[in-house]
């Protein structure tokens, strides 16, 4: 087996693409836009309620989940409208499960929001 040499435009073009990728997303799709400003509010009321750094490692996990998920979701079904545009049941069925895939992980990202951020909520109004 043999190993190709470090090559720095390869590795330069390769983070091009991703961030290409990344923004693609946030033009065309609605839901990565809204996780986008929930994420954005997240990040400062970890900043606000000053949580330990344990914490705000959980909440980033969560949110890098629900945003990794999203971009899978997005490329399946684009390379299913592509190469199958008609309707099939089949092809609906892998669009929805990957669509509940987002869903758990939101789901999953606002219980661990919530159990972070309560007792400081609580410590407020109580």
């Amino acid at each position: 087996m043999s190993y190709q040499q470090f090559n720095f435009n390869k590795l330069r073009k390769s983070f091009h693409y991703a961030f290409r990728g990344v923004i693609f997303l946030l033009v065309s799709e609605q839901n990565a836009r809204v996780h986008a400003v929930i994420t954005v509010l997240v990040g400062a009321a970890a900043y606000v309620f000053d949580v330990s750094r344990l914490e705000a490692a959980v909440l980033f996990m969560a949110v890098v989940l629900v945003f990794a998920i999203e971009i899978i979701n997005t490329a399946i079904e684009k390379v299913f409208d592509v190469c199958h545009p008609e309707n099939h049941h089949l092809i609906r069925s892998v669009k929805d499960a990957m669509a509940g895939a987002v869903l758990i992980s939101a789901i999953i990202a606002t219980v661990v929001a919530m159990l972070i951020f309560l007792p400081h909520f609580k410590a407020i109004f109580i």
